[in-house]
């Protein structure tokens, strides 16, 4: 089981906190339905390490810490 930390706009009735089974970030992205928007919106960091690239294909493990942070952009 791992523990997911949500940003406010991604929390929709659900607590700031979820628990769930994944086995890989993609099953985490799937399961919360934001497959289309994960790209520019969102970043994630597993166990406080920030994950820039390949994000869909990072292992987890029981135990892990998944914090979904809104992405920041700026010119």
């Amino acid at each position: 089981m791992i523990t997911v930390r949500l940003p406010e706009p991604l929390r929709a009735g659900r607590g700031e906190i979820v628990m769930m089974h994944a086995t890989s970030l993609d099953d985490v992205i799937t399961r919360l339905g934001i497959a289309g928007e994960r790209d520019e919106l969102y970043n994630f960091a597993i166990n406080g390490e920030l994950i820039i690239h390949g994000e869909k294909s990072v292992i987890l493990r029981d135990d892990d810490e998944v914090e979904i942070v809104v992405a920041f952009s700026g010119g």
